[in-house]
């Protein structure tokens, strides 16, 4: 009896390291590249031109694309095409409702955790996106944009909810732009961001939630008129989500 005890007992094993590859980073840098908007909905992407623009070979650049269509944010062809996520109406109706209910969540549980320095570190933020809209470079915005919102959600203690959001930034991330130039001309989004900051300064949970879910909701608005403006291209029919 004791020496099947013996035998079923786990050796004391020193855990393998593991170091970060080249594919991995391309990876991350492919991921944040989706999630602000850096791809606009339906470009092209090749391996060559993500090799180059990450500074990597062309194996970590196809091994990125591949694991990114794998999770199904990037789309093919029947030819093996690779390109960034686009939107119809419909899916963005789903998304935005997935959207307001997890990160609402996100942001009221964020805002009950954030830390004082945090929040001055938002309102620079801020600051930051509003100097990038009057000079009208909306890239910088959408970046500044996904750090507004992630510095309240990395707060919320749930790492689960947090990457559930980020699987809808990075198919949401490319048809973003489609909120610009019109979006700076109302500043709505600003608006809401401003009331997100008073409301982490007043240590008022439930109202930055709300800010949050307003924000969202004009912000599904000014899209959806968007893509009916540019007449709502449904996806093409060669073009398929991959399912590798």
């Amino acid at each position: 009896m004791a020496e099947t005890s013996k035998m079923s007992e786990i050796p004391v094993i020193e855990p393998v390291k593991r170091y970060d590859t080249l594919a991995d980073r391309a990876y991350q840098q492919l991921r944040q590249a989706l999630m602000t908007g850096i791809f606009h909905p339906g470009q092209k992407l090749t391996i060559r031109k993500i090799a180059a623009v990450l500074g990597v070979s062309a194996t970590p650049a196809r091994d990125a694309i591949s694991r990114l269509l794998s999770e199904r944010v990037l789309e093919s062809d029947a030819n093996r095409n690779v390109f960034a996520p686009q939107l119809d109406a419909e899916k963005l109706s789903h998304l935005y409702a997935m959207r307001i209910a997890l990160e609402g969540l996100a942001a009221e549980e964020g805002a009950k955790r954030l830390p004082d320095e945090k929040v001055r570190e938002l309102e620079l933020v801020q600051m930051s996106l509003i100097a990038a809209m009057d000079r009208q470079d909306y890239q910088k915005v959408l970046i500044e944009n996904e750090k507004f919102h992630f510095g309240i959600y990395a707060e919320s203690g749930n790492h689960m909810l947090v990457e559930a959001i980020e699987q809808l930034w990075l198919k949401l991330g490319p048809t973003m732009n489609l909120l610009y130039p019109s979006y700076n001309h109302s500043r709505t989004g600003v608006v809401h961001h401003l009331a997100v900051v008073d409301a982490l300064r007043s240590r008022q949970p439930a109202a930055v939630r709300q800010a949050i879910e307003q924000d969202l909701r004009d912000g599904e608005v000014e899209l959806r008129n968007a893509l009916l403006s540019v007449g709502e291209r449904p996806e093409k029919p060669r073009r398929r989500s991959a399912s590798r």
